[in-house]
């Protein structure tokens, strides 16, 4: 089985081609026959040598890697590759270059070379951030319509648009598309994470701001079962239970400190065209509707089941920042 992996140098792809290439996994009956892995990113090789494994520094975007996927013919590719976030060096119109034009671009040429299985993660942010959100879990079901104001959250929507086309136009073609909620985890990093690292927690007034979070090596271990298996479809990737912003600054023995968002709405359309926060005033509604993942299909289609809820999932990650200092 050759496995090709893009975004590899990423938090989530630099542990699966680790694992993949860990002589513990080969020597296991997860893996049937020989394994070759493949892996690429834009930034320089950050693994060691191992048989069966190649890594390529290459853009995304280039034709170069278009041409050296076509020479690979892998049986699966799991695309990991994707911004978190924006910046003066990598505006939204590279950042959808990256994340759209290019996963189109890898479809085709995955349905032209005869790619058995495209696995990708999206996001829970693909549903969108809407009033709706706080009236229960969301389910797979509902529409990944994103929000055009948030570039991430449209771009993964437009993603999953792209997905839904090539499933009816090439079904030889087998999916698995993931929908990870908020991730954490051993060597992880991200907006997320950056929570946890400030002095006091803010939020909003009224809102409780819930997070159902899911360990890194969790993703890690439902990626090698879609890859290694028949199981194909849509999935939420979330622990079971919520907690609180409120919650998380308990947790963390801080300071919580819930704002109106009319203050905050306020604030944030000061400060962002002074360059003082990345953030504006939409930035409310992520607070306001975070959406909440129902983890019920894949706790029943998969054969993995998570090492941690979300609540005991917060307590190991904050267990590994105070050890880690």
């Amino acid at each position: 089985m050759k496995i090709l992996i893009t975004g590899a140098s990423g938090c989530i792809g630099s542990a699966l081609v680790k694992r993949l290439i860990s002589s513990d996994l080969k020597n296991t009956d997860v893996i049937e026959g020989p394994l070759e892995v493949y892996a690429t990113d834009i930034k320089s090789n950050p693994f060691k040598e191992e048989p069966d494994f190649v890594y390529r520094q290459l853009d995304i975007c280039s034709d170069e890697f278009y041409d050296w996927v076509s020479d690979l013919t892998p049986d699966v590719i799991i695309h990991l590759a994707s911004v978190l976030q924006i910046s003066k060096t990598l505006d939204r119109s590279k950042a959808y270059q990256i994340d759209v034009v290019a996963t189109d671009r890898l479809l085709s040429t995955a349905t032209d070379i005869g790619v058995s299985k495209f696995i990708v993660t999206t996001s829970g942010a693909a549903y969108g951030y809407y009033p709706e959100n706080n009236d229960g879990p969301i389910s797979e079901d509902r529409p990944a319509i994103g929000n055009l104001d948030y570039f991430y959250s449209a771009h993964k929507a437009e993603v999953e648009a792209i997905l839904a086309k090539y499933r009816e136009l090439s079904p030889e073609m087998k999916q698995v598309v993931f929908r990870p909620g908020a991730i954490i985890g051993p060597d992880f990093d991200g907006p997320v994470v950056n929570l946890f690292r400030q002095k006091f927690i803010t939020g909003l007034l009224g809102y409780e701001g819930l997070f159902n979070f899911i360990w890194s090596e969790d993703v890690v271990d439902y990626l090698i079962e879609a890859a290694t298996t028949s199981v194909e479809g849509v999935y939420n990737i979330a622990g079971t239970g919520v907690v609180s912003l409120k919650q998380i600054a308990k947790k963390q023995k801080k300071h919580y400190l819930p704002l109106p968002p009319v203050l905050v709405q306020m604030l944030l359309g000061i400060l962002k065209p002074l360059g003082i926060s990345q953030y504006g005033p939409e930035q409310v509604k992520f607070i306001k509707y975070r959406p909440v993942l129902d983890n019920k299909k894949i706790l029943k289609y998969f054969k993995h089941q998570p090492r941690y809820n979300t609540e005991n999932a917060l307590l190991a990650f904050l267990g590994q920042m105070e050890k880690d200092g």
